[in-house]
């Protein structure tokens, strides 16, 4: 038999992470545990950016909630523990791709092109107000 893979020890940690405990401590956990995995991270997925702006766009993201722990009812705040750890978990296993890590890395202000793509707006088919000759000539109306 075989010994149980990485991502699998990985996975089960994931699952029985605590609930209980004070919120605020949780946050602060899982934020110093995704700062000192950031080089790691970067090594990992070949991103040649330097660790110190990549730990300020993952401080921006975690200051969006910011005092999220001391405001928000504790089982949201158990959600979004839960999420980031399984986020960082599923880096950290190498289950995620270069992309998906670089949403992360990169600061959507100043290099929009790298970060999150945005959707432009697309005008609907039921607001367009009338065809245009080409389309009209194209269809023989």
């Amino acid at each position: 038999m075989s010994a149980p893979k990485l991502s699998a020890a990985v996975a089960v940690l994931s699952r029985t992470t605590k609930v209980e405990g004070n919120p605020r401590e949780k946050v602060l956990r899982l934020y110093r545990h995704v700062q000192k995995n950031v080089p790691y991270l970067l090594q990992q997925y070949a991103i040649e950016e330097p660790p110190a702006a990549v730990r300020a766009n993952i401080k921006r993201e975690f200051m969006k909630h910011g005092g999220a722990a001391d405001n928000l009812d504790p089982k949201i705040t158990n959600m979004l523990v839960f999420k980031g750890q399984m986020e960082l978990d599923e880096a950290l296993a190498q289950w995620k791709t270069r992309t998906h890590i670089l949403k992360y890395v990169y600061d959507v202000v100043y290099k929009p092109h790298l970060g999150r793509s945005k959707l432009e707006e697309v005008p609907l088919a039921s607001t367009v107000q009338e065809e245009s000759e080409f389309v009209k000539r194209f269809l023989g109306r």
